[in-house]
């Protein structure tokens, strides 16, 4: 025993560089507790109201809840964050609530935007490739769409891409063959999670609002191939939220970490993390 004391205080820095090694390695192993999409333990990660819910899930983690619960009880257990939902969304009541859901949609459209967007989308189908921004504006121009809105947009759009194509958890949220063809994502991401909000605020069921998962995702399946073709048009669409509400470009992107960084926790499900875009079928 007396030896092995003295060896320990002969070699305490190779014992000490030692443990600090262990708590490295567990991080990067993702071991650490902000490196999983937050999960809560008492409803299901699989199943098909799951896989509704996940559609919601990069809005409900950013607003403190866990993404598999459908009836949002980190909201319904703060008071806080009660407030804030009710101050920031106006949703005061059962009426108010359901007008939301049912308008939200048209309140996320932007008619310019939209149409650049599918003007691109169109020009990335007949080439096989993304235009760059340039080939982008001539385009417009060529429609008729020209002036300084349309340029406004379309550096907004691809000042926000840039950011995008950066990693987040090993996983690249928007590749070099990539082209995001709407916003339709953000709004249907924002259903989902209000949905559940009406539930935390005693507007609705967990029952009550089956329907409304249900047919949102089937709308974003629609519109979508891929969790990674919906999460990239909900990052995009939060982020010209933003921008369309008066926050310079740079602002809004610098706002938008924590979305990209949920977008990399949803697809990975290495080392036990629950990442549901990685489990479940789109």
């Amino acid at each position: 025993m007396d030896d092995v004391v003295q060896w320990l205080s002969e070699n305490w820095g190779w014992v000490a560089a030692i443990v600090v090694g262990i708590l490295v390695v567990a991080a990067a192993l993702n071991l650490l507790p902000d490196a999983r999409i937050p999960t809560s333990p008492d409803f299901p990660t699989s199943g098909d109201e799951a896989r509704d819910l996940a559609v919601g899930a990069i809005q409900i983690v950013t607003s403190e809840g866990k993404w598999n619960d459908p009836e949002s009880h980190t909201i319904r257990d703060s008071k806080g964050l009660r407030s804030r939902l009710v101050s920031m969304w106006g949703l005061t009541d059962r009426e108010s609530w359901l007008e939301t859901l049912e308008e939200l949609p048209q309140r996320r459209t932007d008619s310019l935007r939209d149409s650049l967007l599918e003007l691109r989308a169109e020009l990335a189908r007949t080439s096989g490739r993304r235009p760059s921004q340039r080939e982008w504006l001539a385009a417009a121009k060529e429609r008729g769409a020209s002036g300084r809105d349309v340029k406004s947009v379309i550096n907004a759009v691809t000042e926000i891409e840039k950011s995008l194509k950066k990693s987040a958890l090993r996983t690249v949220v928007l590749p070099a063959g990539a082209t995001i063809e709407s916003v339709r994502g953000y709004a249907q991401g924002q259903q989902i999670a209000l949905a559940t909000w009406g539930v935390a605020l005693g507007f609705a069921t967990r029952e009550d609002i089956r329907p409304v998962l249900r047919q949102v995702s089937a709308e974003a399946r629609r519109d979508f191939g891929s969790w990674e073709e919906f999460g990239r048009s909900y990052l995009l669409g939060r982020v010209m939220r933003l921008v369309e509400q008066g926050m310079p470009v740079e602002k809004a992107i610098e706002k938008n970490d924590d979305g990209i960084r949920a977008y990399g926790q949803l697809f990975d499900a290495k080392r036990g993390n629950s990442g549901p875009w990685s489990t479940l079928p789109w």
